[in-house]
């Protein structure tokens, strides 16, 4: 059976067996996932114990008896004399809290030495046995605490990189909520294999370490992989509540809590205990702490915008211009468009979008051309295209800028950083549309590269341009080596 079950049968807390267990008076088998399994006779013996107990027999004095190194009545009669003194010790308390209230004594002016004369009071109270049969809570609950979100935040980045870097999953694509979830499990998932190879091979986590806490077993000793696994995940579904969000916040509070009265459950269930190497928190602890929380902020962030770059950089072949286009495209949440000359086709394979023209919101989709030098690298690009909206083929020159020129330019984070359409030569930021039929061009260079940018409007007046009216225009967007 297992340990609700004796604790129901038995009146006792799993802390006082754990603890009974821990003094040899009682030891269970373990089933094959490595949980307690209980007998008849475990019961039996656990039921022996609490009465003994409770009549204030001292654990080693049954250690004794259940050994067969002292009989029973003797044990008993020895005890006999104890609760003789603990009477005659209550009966003195008795008559002096008596006379205290027969004096109506008050604290201002209490005649400290008569009432000690009146008899010899007991030097300290003695506690209930469930009190006393505990093994020693470890506390340090903040510690705990900080420790764990530390770790899972670390295991966070891990999933971070499978996830953007390999998956090619953009956090942008998903809403906050879902994207969170998501996270937070899966670092969970990954705090299963990963917690219960460093505390067996290592015997802390990181997050422990930089707090000076480990975890042994009973034995003082690093615990083994299976039991390792157990620990987490009595951790995540008692400590966390399995991770359902607001009810883990509910079961944080409860396990804030016991932990300063008691060991927590996935700790007594498993056989082991955290250590605390010193008992207040040393000031480079708090300090390590929020350097790696803060390292771990700006990792993240680094994993973002590495996510983002081009994966070729350099001079391009013609194959990489398009696998950089693709790549851009695909992790926007858009259907790879570009074909294998470089040219944008309007994919209509059932599940995908309806077609570029719609979701880019033009009438046609905008002619891109790709040239190469004598090398068979890429010297140039042209997005051409017409239509009503002014959007001038947004999407098709922000892909090509990003698999061209950022590429070509071997961008990396920094640069990311202080990426702007204005300076890239993406933007109509002052042009003059004070005439009909206007040609406007916008150049700019960037390294060994030049961007054009030439549009030409038809009723491209000042009105129709604030009142957002329908332009027809014709928009060239050119970039190339110098």
């Amino acid at each position: 059976m297992n340990i609700a079950e004796v604790e129901r049968r038995t009146g006792l807390t799993r802390a006082n067996i754990r603890f009974y267990e821990k003094e040899g008076l009682v030891a269970p088998a373990r089933s094959a996932n490595g949980y307690r399994d209980y007998t008849e006779a475990d019961v039996e013996t656990l039921r022996k114990v609490r009465l003994l107990r409770q009549l204030r027999v001292p654990v080693p004095e049954i250690r004794a008896v259940q050994a067969g190194e002292r009989p029973l009545p003797e044990a008993a009669a020895k005890q006999l004399d104890v609760l003789e003194q603990d009477i005659r010790d209550g009966q003195q308390a008795y008559a002096a809290c008596r006379a205290i209230c027969d004096d109506r004594a008050e604290w201002d002016g209490l005649d400290v030495d008569k009432y000690l004369s009146i008899s010899v009071l007991p030097s300290y109270a003695v506690a209930t046995p469930g009190e006393q049969d505990r093994i020693p809570p470890a506390g340090c609950p903040w510690r705990r605490y900080f420790a764990r979100s530390l770790d899972l935040s670390l295991y966070g980045l891990i999933w971070s990189m499978m996830a953007l870097w390999g998956f090619r999953m953009n956090p942008d694509s998903f809403s906050l909520f879902i994207w969170t979830l998501l996270c937070s499990y899966t670092a969970w998932v990954l705090a299963f294999v990963l917690e219960p190879l460093l505390l067996h091979f290592w015997g802390t986590t990181v997050g422990k370490w930089i707090f000076g806490l480990s975890v042994r077993d009973e034995d003082g000793n690093k615990l083994s992989i299976s039991t390792a696994l157990y620990r987490t995940w009595g951790v995540f579904i008692h400590g966390m509540g399995g991770g359902i969000p607001f009810y883990d916040l509910y079961r944080n509070i409860q396990c804030w809590r016991y932990c300063e009265v008691e060991e927590l459950s996935w700790d007594l269930d498993n056989s082991c205990a955290i250590v605390v190497r010193e008992r207040q928190t040393k000031w480079y602890r708090a300090a390590g702490y929020i350097a790696l929380s803060v390292l771990a902020v700006l990792a993240d962030k680094g994993i973002t915008l590495r996510a983002e770059l081009p994966p070729h950089q350099g001079e391009l072949t013609l194959a990489e211009y398009v696998d950089n286009c693709n790549d851009y495209l695909e992790y926007r949440g858009y259907p790879p468009s570009v074909a294998a000359d470089g040219t944008w086709y309007e994919p209509n394979a059932v599940g995908e979008w309806r077609g570029l023209a719609v979701t880019l919101d033009l009438d046609d989709l905008p002619d891109v051309t790709v040239e190469t030098d004598e090398n068979g690298y890429v010297s140039a690009v042209t997005v051409t295209c017409e239509g009503q909206e002014g959007s001038f083929g947004y999407m098709t020159r922000e892909t090509a800028f990003y698999a061209f020129a950022a590429s070509y330019e071997k961008w990396g984070i920094q640069e990311l950083l202080t990426w702007n359409h204005v300076s890239a030569g993406l933007s109509t930021d002052g042009w003059d549309f004070g005439a009909p039929d206007t040609n406007q061009t916008n150049k700019t260079e960037m390294g060994a590269l030049e961007i054009t940018h030439e549009v030409a409007f038809s009723n491209a007046t000042d009105e129709a341009w604030e009142q957002h009216t329908p332009m027809p225009y014709h928009s060239v967007y050119t970039i190339r080596k110098k």
